[in-house]
């Protein structure tokens, strides 16, 4: 059978057992009140707290409630919210707990701040005053103040100036780069170009910029100085493959009678060399090392500065050059080379037709 209102009253382990529920629902209140203050919410405000069902609780301070020995009393109310709730109750969070909050007013909020501290605001100053505040604004705003207009000139000029000296900047550091770049890819053409050192010589900067930027290659280059071909010789008209050339004069003829006998009347020599554009060929002398344009029969001698050099024997009444021996020496950028010695005389056969 049920127990009574009244005999629950009485009852001690009853009066107990709701003293106990007592105090865990206010250390309920209690954490909840802490976390909200933790939270960020608005101390100024009595502290929320909402049931399970979604309203919202004022729960007293400690101090209104009264305290017995450490023991708080509540009153065993509750009390219903009326149907007008959103009335009061305030949705919108305006805060959040943030240990490094960044905040960016907004246009209305910053004039709201302003006119609490404009009377605080010093007048005059560089930033932090009305001063500044002014002569700032002055640029924003359509005047007829020729002062003004003379200001954003200035400004404007100034603005211009910056960015024209920063473009100059910028240009300048980019040709820096580029001629940065263009000088290591040199320094590793020349770098490459020793695998080929046997045949060819690297191209000078200016001469490298000139045949845009080639890579190392045997035929991106200069070939090295050195005879492709050994000077060879025969008289004229015939296959040029001797090292030695004898030009034979026939018939008897009176001393008076100068006329050309029939006979080997020149002998050609040529070489083929190589080498950097400046390359240049001159025909010595074997034994005295002098340029042929130096012998006594020059005027008889054609091509002396040519790969090809012409002798005219002359005739068997006629000075011509005797016994010679000779060599071509070449010339360029990097040195000289002297060829293999080639030789011509000339000789007598006396005959009759």
């Amino acid at each position: 059978m049920p127990y009574s209102k009244e005999q629950l009253k009485n009852n001690e382990y009853y009066e107990k057992v709701v003293e106990a529920a007592r105090r865990e629902q206010i250390s309920l209140y209690a954490r909840q009140d802490l976390d909200s203050a933790a939270s960020g919410s608005n101390t100024a405000a009595n502290p929320n707290v909402r049931l399970k069902t979604g309203e919202f609780l004022s729960i007293p301070d400690a101090e209104e409630l009264g305290s017995t020995q450490g023991t708080i009393v509540v009153k065993n109310e509750v009390s219903i919210p009326s149907e007008n709730t959103d009335l009061f109750k305030n949705t919108q969070i305006n805060e959040l707990l943030n240990n490094n909050p960044v905040k960016k007013l907004s246009v209305d909020e910053f004039f709201v701040e302003y006119e609490k501290l404009r009377d605080e605001i010093p007048g005059e100053g560089q930033r932090d005053s009305h001063r500044y505040i002014y002569e700032t604004s002055q640029t924003y705003i359509d005047t007829d103040d020729d002062e003004i207009k003379k200001l954003k000139e200035r400004l404007q000029n100034e603005i211009d100036r910056l960015v024209t000296i920063q473009e100059n900047l910028n240009q300048v550091l980019e040709a820096e780069a580029e001629e940065e770049a263009q000088d290591a890819a040199y320094a590793k053409y020349q770098a490459d170009m020793i695998l080929y050192g046997q045949t060819t010589v690297p191209y000078s900067r200016k001469e490298w910029d000139n045949r845009n930027q080639p890579i190392a290659s045997e035929t991106n280059g200069f070939p090295k100085l050195r005879f492709d071909k050994q000077p060879r010789g025969n008289h004229r008209g015939k296959t040029l493959d001797k090292i030695r050339v004898k030009s034979t004069f026939y018939g008897y003829g009176r001393k008076k009678n100068k006329k050309i006998r029939k006979g080997n009347q020149y002998i050609v020599f040529e070489v083929k060399a190589l080498g950097d554009p400046t390359l240049t060929y001159e025909w010595v002398d074997n034994s005295t090392g002098a340029s042929l344009q130096f012998s006594k029969h020059a005027d008889k001698i054609r091509g002396i500065d040519k790969n090809k050099i012409e002798i005219n024997m002359g005739t068997r009444y006629g000075p011509a050059p005797g016994d010679n021996h000779i060599r071509c020496k070449i010339t360029d950028a990097s040195g000289e080379k002297l060829s293999e010695v080639v030789s011509f005389d000339s000789r007598h056969v006396r005959a009759r037709k």
